[in-house]
């Protein structure tokens, strides 16, 4: 059966809605087990947004011992053969350590699949820094990460964060010239050699100040694959984001970083169509007296 989304919506509560004579428990299940599609894909998240227009495929579940290979300590965001994308909670590792090998997120999804599929294979094509939050993508195999590879540049996120002090502007399109030593970045001379053209895009959705201080929470959009560059960015238009221990010139201790990255958009390997992968944020992410320590999972 399919239905057609009249309004954007949270999966679990777009469930809920058009099935209101099932329990909050039995609609979970219903995602879990694979009962909603798109375009082909597994819809897994409870927190997955859908958009107007979007036409999901219902399948009643009709039982299966392959549940018992759905067990998960992930939360998948969306799957199909050629990829899938995990949800990254905010300190955690993404790939290998010698002290982190079985709890790191790469191996998680690993182990997942393999249960699953009985397959191995699996290549990280983007995640968050560590101490960001947000999707991560994952390809199934090598030739899938190679197309995805050459496409990264064309890769569009949107990202939310939490800044320090008044911004200048509500909404803005700043241009900068850097230079990039090795992922360090430095705002360019102009003697200096390899300089690169990059834009800080934001607008401002709510002003969060606690008395004095000042907080803004706004979304930044960016195209391309390019680690900490706005959080580098803010730093030094004078509003570094929240809890940000790397640029901020005063340490902010034992704060819950406030940047997630909740939606990418990338061409689909085997349609070459535009997919839109967004995520609701952690329920935490706007209160700003919860330490690191303390981190709510999703």
């Amino acid at each position: 059966m399919k239905i057609e989304v009249k309004q954007e919506a949270k999966l679990l509560d777009f469930v809920l809605n058009h099935f209101p004579q099932v329990s909050v428990t039995k609609a979970k299940k219903m995602i879990l087990y694979n009962c909603f599609s798109m375009a082909g894909a597994s819809l897994k998240s409870f927190e997955y947004v859908l958009h107007k227009g979007d036409t999901i495929e219902y399948q009643k579940y009709s039982g299966g011992e392959h549940i018992a290979r759905e067990k998960r300590n992930i939360s998948v965001l969306y799957e199909d053969r050629e990829i899938i994308l995990i949800y990254k909670l905010s300190n955690q590792s993404v790939m290998e350590y010698k002290d982190k090998k079985n709890d790191t997120l790469f191996s998680m999804t690993k182990s997942y699949l393999k249960k699953k599929y009985h397959k191995n294979d699996l290549y990280l094509i983007f995640a968050p820094q560590k101490d960001e939050s947000g999707i991560c993508l994952f390809a199934k195999n090598r030739m899938v990460k190679n197309w995805l590879d050459k496409q990264k540049d064309s890769f569009k996120f949107t990202i939310s964060a939490i800044v320090e002090n008044p911004l200048k502007h509500k909404n803005d399109k700043i241009h900068f010239d850097v230079t990039n030593n090795n992922g360090i970045y430095s705002l360019a001379k102009k003697e200096e050699k390899n300089i690169e053209s990059v834009i800080l895009q934001y607008s401002t959705i709510e002003d969060l100040s606690i008395g004095e201080e000042n907080y803004f929470y706004i979304n930044i959009v960016q195209t391309g694959d390019k680690p900490y560059l706005n959080r580098f960015l803010l730093n030094e238009i004078g509003n570094p984001v929240y809890g940000d221990n790397t640029f901020h010139s005063q340490k902010q201790g034992n704060k819950l970083l406030r940047y997630c990255v909740y939606c990418m958009e990338f061409l689909r390997p085997s349609t070459n169509k535009k997919l839109k992968i967004e995520t609701t944020l952690p329920k935490n992410f706007t209160l700003l007296t919860i330490p690191a320590k303390k981190i709510d999972k999703k």
